[in-house]
């Protein structure tokens, strides 16, 4: 049941990622007035393309609504983690979080293991790098 709500919040959250790169104007939707005419300029008048005439307003709502599913209590404990420094709850999806990224080489060729640690923006400078890991 766990499982579930996890796997629910992650699709969740990747959605939310894409809105949010949407809005910064990397939108991947076909509908949007910057693909219609993107192909029909020409490269000698470089024109500057004003993002999401179209799917703005759409991009914002939907953002929205997925934030009250989210803020959902049986999201509680995937969305609210406890920072490794102070120990008091971090919102994964705030602006206060941050994550502190470990790496080290992996057994095989090439491949490089990813440690991820969820901390507070002010606290992240503290965390202690594990043994035999590099701070990415």
């Amino acid at each position: 049941m766990i499982d579930n709500k996890r796997e629910e919040f992650y699709f969740l959250t990747e959605r939310l990622q894409e809105i949010d790169a949407a809005l910064e104007g990397n939108c991947n939707d076909i509908d949007c007035d910057k693909y219609i005419y993107k192909y029909c300029l020409k490269k000698i008048h470089k024109p500057v393309l004003r993002h999401g005439f179209s799917c703005t307003l759409s991009l914002k709502r939907e953002k929205e609504a997925i934030m009250r599913i989210v803020s959902l209590t049986r999201y509680k404990k995937c969305r609210y983690l406890k920072c490794t420094v102070c120990g008091k709850k971090v919102d994964s999806l705030g602006k206060e979080c941050s994550v502190v990224s470990f790496t080290r080489p992996c057994g095989d060729k090439g491949y490089v293991e990813y440690k991820g640690i969820y901390a507070h923006k002010k606290c992240k400078r503290k965390v202690a790098v594990p043994d035999g890991w590099k701070r990415w």
